[in-house]
């Protein structure tokens, strides 16, 4: 949410149209604005090169080595809302003071791990901070954890799949050069790992997207690396996985006709599933599944012609097709983001006037959807959340 009051301001002082309250900046797929529907160009060389790079990888059609057990689910850790302003970390009633000024935050049982805003990698346990790294892309990176176990993808060596066991110490950095494949780089004249993104975490396996698609492995176990298998002509992206269970993205295309040319509309569903090829649909454009993998809060972005853009929220059970919304008092819009617990979880409120904006911090019960303020936003120094992305 970085930015939020003074962006709104800044789009209030230029123009009466809706702001862009963009909370999804601070959740996992901050960085892709997801839309139902947007016309693009008929797909060019460069997209049929990935395509043709993608198919030419002949992989397992599951995650060698991976011997956790489905219905063995592992214990579930509760945490208290947690968020830092400035160099201060607060995690419920508890603060701990750092030397950082933090800009990306994940929070462990064994303690935290920080970003500060040039872009360094520094855990915080017992007080006290260690520099452990440094994002290959200080401005759009994130750190993604499960519990103790931290990923995130580093500058060293032109790009760096690097993962931490807070709990035990144990670290493993795997080149992304190494990886099989060759992978695109998203953007010219950019570091070599900057196609590369730390998709999810969950247990010890480590998701990692890029040109390729999605790779998935135990990194600190030495596991070799696996293309996950996606549906012909469909892209997909990768949102959380927890409990084997993956939220995500798949992107088609439709061709359509517009003033007698033919375009290729992109067609986005959220959909859920043991892997990319099994899944099912769900309502909503992002969220996040809960840590036992049976629940989710999903969100989507409304924009009403006669007021203001918001994000609505919806919460239940993964199996059961029910949904129920989260639209606590009288604020504008919610948006679920994370999850404290399997039975509750943290959401952004927004208030908005012609000349303000507030944001809020909420803690939300799944089996009610009712929330209660955590944080009441407002001040000078915008909060940092404990979901890994950095902010700016």
């Amino acid at each position: 949410m970085t930015g939020l009051l003074k962006d709104v301001m800044h789009d209030r002082a230029d123009s009466l149209d809706a702001p862009d309250l963009d909370v999804a900046a601070m959740i996992r797929d901050g960085d892709h604005h997801l839309q139902r529907r947007r016309t693009m160009a008929v797909v060019g060389g460069a997209a049929a090169a990935v395509l043709a790079l993608v198919a030419g990888i002949a992989v397992p059609t599951l995650v060698a080595g991976d011997s956790r057990e489905p219905d063995a689910a592992t214990p579930v850790v509760s945490y208290d809302l947690a968020y830092a302003v400035g160099s201060t970390i607060h995690d419920g009633s508890r603060t701990v003071e750092t030397d950082v000024a933090i800009s990306g935050l994940v929070q462990a049982p064994s303690g935290y791990v920080v970003v500060d805003r040039q872009g360094r990698v520094l855990t915080v346990v017992d007080g006290e901070s260690e520099t452990v790294g440094r994002l290959a892309d200080a401005g759009r990176g994130r750190l993604v954890s499960d519990d103790d176990v931290v990923a995130w993808v580093d500058a060293a060596d032109g790009g760096t799949v690097s993962v931490l066991d807070l709990a035990t110490g144990d670290r493993t950095d795997v080149p992304v050069a190494d990886l099989p494949g060759e992978p695109v780089a998203a953007e010219p004249g950019s570091v070599d790992a900057a196609g590369a993104d730390i998709a999810a975490v969950d247990g010890r396996t480590v998701y990692l997207s890029d040109a390729r698609g999605v790779l998935a492995w135990d990194v600190l176990d030495g596991e070799d690396p696996v293309l996950l298998p996606a549906p012909d002509g469909v892209d997909v992206q990768v949102l959380q996985v927890e409990e084997g269970e993956i939220l995500q993205v798949a992107r088609t295309f439709e061709p359509q006709e517009v003033d007698g040319s033919t375009t290729m509309t992109q067609v986005e569903e959220l959909r859920v599933g043991p892997d990319l090829l099994d899944t099912r649909g769900v309502p909503g454009t992002g969220g996040a599944l809960s840590p036992d993998g049976q629940r989710a809060v999903l969100w989507t972005r409304a924009s009403p012609p006669d007021g203001l853009s918001h994000y609505e929220t919806v919460v239940g059970d993964l199996g059961g097709g029910t949904w129920t919304p989260v639209a606590p008092g009288s604020y504008d819009g919610v948006q679920g983001y994370q999850w404290l617990d399997a039975d509750t979880f943290a959401a952004a409120a927004t208030v908005s006037t012609d000349t303000s904006a507030r944001q809020d911090l909420l803690t939300c019960e799944a089996d009610t959807a009712t929330c209660t303020v955590a944080l009441r936003g407002g001040g000078a120094d915008r909060p940092v959340v404990a979901t890994g992305r950095v902010s700016g």
